[in-house]
């Protein structure tokens, strides 16, 4: 599989608070992927986010994408969302009163699948590189993922 890009809608935010290494919270989200093979399928994930104080997200997502048959696949995301300049300190943004800024922010990373489907078994030994956006005002995100196999080193 070359790639495949999906759109999700955050279904739930958990804040965990503000730990050593920044603001922490799990956001589940849900969708349905618009582009590959794989069109259709559904995902369900979690991101174990990270916001450190410099500003930077930092994505630790588990993600199922399930398909006809009883398909699988389970996804490892590791990445980085820009946030906006500048960025509250974060005992703001851990106040429940605070508003996300209805932005579209840029994340991007990488991608490893596992799946014991045998039409996919290939998806088993390659890494993927991501781009997209999410809007956490408005629950909205947005992942293109492409095959780092593709990408030729000259």
């Amino acid at each position: 599989m070359d790639g495949y890009a999906f759109e999700a809608t955050m279904t739930r935010v958990v804040p965990i608070g503000l730990v050593p290494e920044g603001l922490r919270l799990n956001a589940y989200y849900q969708g349905r992927i618009t582009e590959g093979p794989l069109t259709g399928d559904t995902v369900d994930g979690v991101d174990y986010f990270l916001l450190r104080r410099d500003g930077v997200g930092v994505i630790d997502v588990r993600q199922v994408l399930s398909g006809e048959g009883g398909r699988t696949v389970a996804a490892e995301v590791h990445g980085y969302v820009a946030a906006p300049s500048p960025v509250p300190p974060l005992e703001e943004v851990a106040d429940p009163a605070f508003t996300w800024p209805d932005a579209e922010l840029p994340m991007h990373g990488s991608v490893v699948l596992r799946t014991a489907a045998p039409e996919l078994q290939a998806l088993n030994s390659t890494v993927y590189g991501f781009t997209g956006t999410v809007n956490v005002a408005r629950g909205e995100l947005r992942f293109r993922a492409q095959s780092l196999a593709l990408v030729l080193v000259t």
